[in-house]
This record gives C-alpha cells, sequence and structure tokens, in this order.
C-alpha cells in the first residue's frame, strides 16, 4: 500500500511541474514589449507607428501594399500641426497622394516630443512607400510640424 502511494505521489508531482513548465513560455512573452506610439488615418487608412523592442515598424490596416523599413530610432511620431491635425501634402507631379513625415531619434531631455530623425511616408496610387532616405541635420518637434520643403523632398526623391 505504501509503495502505491509513493508512485501515485510521484506521478502527481511529475505532472504538476509538466504543467508549470507549459506555462513558462507565456510569462517570458511579457517582456516583449509591442508599443504603438502614434497612430492616424488618412482616407480611410489606418497607420500604426509601432516600438517593437526598440525597432520602429509601421503597421498599415489597409489592403494596400507597404514598403521600405523606419530607419530613424524608435519612439517615432508623425508631424503635427494646428489642432493636433496629421501635417500632409499632396504633389501630383510627384504621383503622391500625400506625404507624411515621421519623428524619431527622440531627445527625451527636451520635455516635448522633439527629435533629430525625420522620415517620408508616401502615399502613391496603390501603396504606401517608406523612403529609404532619412535627415538627421535638424531638430523637430512633433507638434510643430515642419516647412513644406522637407515634405517636398522626401515626395520628390
Amino acid at each position: 500500500m505504501k509503495n502505491i502511494l509513493f508512485v501515485v505521489s510521484i506521478l502527481f508531482l511529475i505532472l504538476s511541474c509538466k504543467k508549470d513548465k507549459e506555462k513558462l513560455p507565456q510569462s517570458i512573452t511579457e517582456s516583449n514589449a509591442v508599443i504603438v506610439t502614434d497612430t492616424t488615418l488618412i482616407d480611410g487608412v489606418l497607420l500604426e507607428l509601432i516600438d517593437n523592442n526598440g525597432k520602429a515598424e509601421l503597421k498599415i490596416d489597409s489592403k494596400l501594399s507597404g514598403s521600405g523599413s523606419i530607419k530613424i530610432s524608435p519612439p517615432c511620431y508623425f508631424l503635427r500641426w494646428e489642432g493636433n491635425k496629421v501635417e500632409n501634402f499632396s504633389y501630383p507631379d510627384a504621383g503622391v497622394d500625400h506625404t507624411l513625415v515621421i519623428l524619431g531619434n527622440i531627445d527625451k531631455k527636451s520635455g516635448r516630443i522633439c527629435g533629430k530623425g525625420l522620415q517620408g511616408l508616401l502615399f502613391k496610387k496603390d501603396s504606401i512607400v517608406i523612403t529609404p532616405k532619412t535627415l538627421t541635420h535638424s531638430f523637430t518637434c512633433a507638434d510643430s510640424g515642419a516647412d513644406e520643403k522637407i515634405f517636398w523632398g522626401f515626395a520628390h526623391d
């Protein structure tokens, strides 16, 4: 009788340890933080800027195809102007319906959302393109937008 109780106890311990091991990967994934830092809606297309464990990404909630990658460091934000509206310019001569600018390389000391990294986001006929070119020479704040020359440059590059 003692042998049967011993065997049953051992089996119980083995099964309970197995269940604990199955739970382990779930607790590990909690440290993998994916944070949405900014969103906007352009022509019915939802765009989300994401900080995926220190890598900036763009999520496009649309059937439009996307290309390119964000090269500036997260967190990233869309440049905005009066009324918190995302700054956006159209350049039909370049085949661009909407030009947005993404701000990154944030300076955390400024007390505002300001940084030294800019990258273009272009809505073309059937696609959304993240420009390969980045600008890292000027200090820009997300809530004050930028000169239209920057948008023109990304659209015509």
